[in-house]
């Protein structure tokens, strides 16, 4: 029995072939995917549907061919978990940036979710998390993404300490950027899809409701994003721009070390990190 849980009816058509989609960009999307457990959002006949699991056993996909497998079932938009297959530990940190919805596709929405993605991706750098990924999440918002390095992953309490401290550092960072302080409250950030998910779009997903991709960001450059850009079809007609995706190394960086402080000491060292390098320009 698959094990599925119903979502909200949707209308909208795919704007593409999943199959052909999937094909072309299967090979970038699976190095977030192999080794761990999958979830699936299937849509078939205007229906829409979580599978969790299989049989009882957690999805695996490990290959291009199993993901256009699950496409031509319907598979389209696809979520893997923070930990690897087997562990109760976290192998990633997944950093959430949003802004309300009606400042989502306007100048100054982007303006402000640039600032304070980069402001989180300047945080990671300041504790040695130099590899990071940044991706549009296919609604109204981006995640910053860096793997980490380890014996199967970190306790999801160190990560969750940690990746708070970073957002703590990243959000009194902001406030000095008084040029911005009426937009600032309408962007939030988050650890949700760390600590209370526990599973992340996996990046050019499709997401299930909007039918946009979920695209890497060339440059870290959240302000001169486009939802154009994240059109199923143009981004699969020219997979080029997001190949620096399967670039991405892994982090390996000491939490226990970190977190031996108190929590306010590394807050104010990377709060200061963010404000000697955070820029505006791209």
């Amino acid at each position: 029995m698959k094990r599925v849980r119903r979502l909200i009816p949707v209308v909208k058509r795919v704007p593409v072939d999943p199959v052909k989609y999937y094909e072309a960009m299967g090979e970038l999307m699976l190095s977030l995917m192999t080794g761990r457990s999958v979830q699936v959002i299937m849509q078939q006949s205007g229906n829409v549907r979580l599978v969790k699991s299989i049989e009882g056993k957690p999805i695996m996909i490990n290959s291009v061919n199993d993901l256009r497998l699950f496409a031509a079932q319907g598979g389209l938009d696809f979520m893997a978990s923070v930990r690897p297959i087997g562990s109760d530990k976290v192998d990633v940190l997944v950093a959430d940036v949003k802004v309300k919805q009606t400042m989502f596709n306007t100048p100054e929405g982007y303006l402000v979710m640039h600032l304070a993605s980069n402001a989180v991706k300047v945080g990671f750098e300041a504790v040695g998390i130099g590899n990071v990924l940044m991706y549009f999440d296919g609604m109204n918002g981006f995640k910053v993404l860096a793997r980490l390095t380890g014996d199967g992953g970190v306790e999801l309490k160190d990560a969750t300490r940690l990746l708070g401290i970073i957002i703590d550092a990243a959000q009194r960072a902001l406030k000095r950027f008084s040029r911005f302080s009426g937009l600032m409250g309408d962007v939030t950030l988050g650890i949700n899809t760390l600590s209370k998910v526990k599973v992340f779009r996996v990046p050019l997903s499709i997401h299930w409701s909007t039918k946009l991709s979920a695209i890497p960001v060339p440059r870290f450059c959240v302000k001169n994003f486009s939802l154009m850009d994240a059109e199923p079809i143009r981004v699969m007609g020219d997979p080029s721009p997001y190949s620096f995706m399967a670039s991405v190394k892994v982090n390996s960086v000491d939490i226990n070390s970190l977190l031996a402080n108190e929590d306010y000491v590394l807050t104010y060292r990377v709060k200061a990190h963010i404000l000697s390098n955070l820029r505006l320009e791209c």
